[in-house]
């Protein structure tokens, strides 16, 4: 190897390492003078100390090697090095690189062998001996500190998930608490009929936010596992944007904060409009979430060279400035106070901007400061078209007509609430808890609608719905299950369902599943699939965070 290819090795490594000294010298002052410069003439930083006690105040874990003339190795300094290297972190085995003395017989790698990785250069010794030895060195430091930052990303990670851990818990115990308070108040006898429906209400609407939180949770694992497909159509985006913001008007007017959109221009996109419509749930209830009452929140769209820009401003608490580089990561959140008044898990924000990236979109935040607002903007590639808004039409609310129904769900409570809101229904319903038991009843009491678990006693719903075709195939056979994913839909149709709900269903939308089929409408397969369909009513959306 010649000079110049040492020397530019040299260079390279040397670029790596931290902003302290690559190599901290313990030598006679001329021969401290002659090898700094031959370091820095390859692009080393280099620090001559003194005397022992300069080159012990100098040292740290920053420090990229030592190189130590053996003369100026004392017993004091050996001792006292030797405890500060044992104490290094379990990352480190800073190098010590050691000249020893011209004319030595044997170098003396015993009595410096408490200074673990020790390197010996014997004088004399040339340019390209000193180089590549110290090139070496510099080489397995920087991967020593590599080794460093991933533990401590790891250890920041963890710190993370333990809070995020934390945050669930809360989050869950939170709606948790008002169903079993209404569950000991539904048992007392004698309670008023206005009583039990508001406790209803307050049921339904816990419920419904575990699941929405329980869907955040999922969505962000199927994000970064890639396995969320879109589903795209052409989208009007201005009205989804006015529709949305109908869903938000509730929590708005109850903080006095008013929403205003502007959408001047006729913009559609291609996009799967039940996720766009996710990305402006997450970013208006954020808006609302940290904006103090009184103040308002913007919407607005333009378009510009095929690109759309869906902005939302707000007047409200504004982001430390430290924070904005992290905004968009999983479990990050501007609220950490024990009090955790404004609740969420910290996925929101990851949500949407892994949802804009799988749209070819950007989005992006930017804030003043702590109680100068924010401004969020989604950037996504759009189509122009000189048509008028989507006509958008309500959800068909017609009355369920009699029918039989057949219920096969191995939770025996949710089994028996199902079968009790059926019946009020004017539905006659059969109930059954495992697999078997559901094909059995299918031969029995033929019935027009299966609502099927998958994971039952026995067989699973999956082979239930196999097995209908040769013994009883109902009119509709609808999965409703806790697995809720695009691959678990997948396989649900496959299946032989002709639509696939993910728990915890809204009843609305499992009436009108079961209505179409029954008043006589071709079923349509896969026409709903819980959270990726958003079918069935908008609820307000789930905490988001900042």
């Amino acid at each position: 190897m010649t000079h110049d290819h040492v020397q530019s090795l040299l260079v390279q490594e040397s670029d790596t390492l931290g902003s302290q000294a690559d190599v901290l010298i313990l030598a006679a002052r001329r021969d401290a003078e002659l090898t700094a410069r031959a370091l820095e003439g390859a692009g080393y930083s280099c620090q001559s100390c003194a005397n022992e006690e300069a080159l012990l105040d100098t040292l740290s874990t920053a420090s990229g090697s030592l190189l130590i003339a053996e003369e100026r190795l004392s017993r004091s300094l050996l001792e006292r090095l030797a405890l500060l290297i044992q104490a290094q972190p379990a990352w480190s085995d800073l190098p010590v690189l050691i000249v020893a003395n011209d004319g030595t017989d044997r170098l003396p790698l015993k009595a410096v062998a408490a200074l673990g990785n020790v390197s010996m250069i014997q004088r004399p010794m040339t340019r390209d001996a000193l180089l590549s030895t110290v090139a070496s060195a510099l080489r397995a430091r920087r991967r020593q500190m590599e080794v460093r930052d991933l533990l401590e990303q790891q250890r920041e990670q963890g710190e993370r998930k333990d809070q995020f851990l934390a945050m669930l818990a809360h989050e869950l115990r939170n709606p948790l608490t008002p169903i079993r308070y209404a569950a000991h108040l539904l048992q007392r006898p004698g309670l008023a009929t206005d009583r039990q429906s508001h406790l209803a209400e307050l049921v339904d609407r816990q419920v419904g936010h575990m699941g929405r939180i329980i869907d955040q949770l999922l969505d962000v694992s199927r994000l970064t596992r890639g396995l969320i497909q879109l589903e795209r159509t052409r989208v009007d985006l201005c009205a989804l944007t006015q529709e949305t913001l109908q869903a938000h008007a509730i929590s708005a007017q109850a903080k006095e904060i008013l929403i205003s959109c502007d959408c001047s221009c006729s913009v559609w996109v291609d996009a799967d409009e039940t996720r766009l419509r996710q990305v402006l749930d997450n970013l208006i209830d954020n808006a609302i979430k940290f904006s103090p009452p009184g103040h308002g929140i913007q919407v607005r769209i333009s378009a510009r060279d095929g690109r759309v820009l869906w902005q939302v401003e707000d007047h409200g608490d504004g982001i430390e400035p430290a924070l904005l580089p992290q905004l968009f990561d999983a479990f990050v959140q501007a609220d950490r106070s024990l009090e955790r008044s404004r609740g969420g898990l910290g996925l929101g924000l990851a949500l949407v901007k892994g949802l804009v990236t799988m749209h070819g979109g950007e989005v992006s935040v930017h804030s003043e400061g702590p109680g100068q607002g924010s401004l969020f903007t989604v950037d996504l590639p759009a189509e122009h078209a000189d048509e008028g808004g989507r006509e958008l039409s309500p959800p068909d609310e017609r009355e369920a007509v009699n029918g039989e129904i057949l219920i096969a769900e191995d939770n025996v409570d949710a089994a028996e609430a199902l079968r009790m809101i059926l019946e009020g229904h004017g539905y006659r319903v059969t109930v059954v808890h495992s697999g078997p038991d559901a094909i059995q009843a299918l031969r029995d009491s033929r019935p027009q609608v299966l609502i099927c678990d998958i994971g039952l006693p026995g067989i699973s719903g999956y082979d239930v719905a196999r097995a209908a075709s040769s013994v009883h195939r109902p009119e509709v056979m609808i999965a409703v299950t806790g697995y809720g994913s695009a691959e678990d839909k997948a396989h649900a149709l496959a299946a032989g369902f002709d639509a696939h709900l993910a728990k915890p269903v809204a009843v609305p939308q499992l009436l009108r599943e079961m209505a179409g089929a029954l008043q006589g409408e071709e079923a349509e397969p896969g026409r709903a699939s819980g959270p990726d369909t958003g079918s069935g009513p908008v609820p307000d959306p789930g905490p988001s965070e900042r």
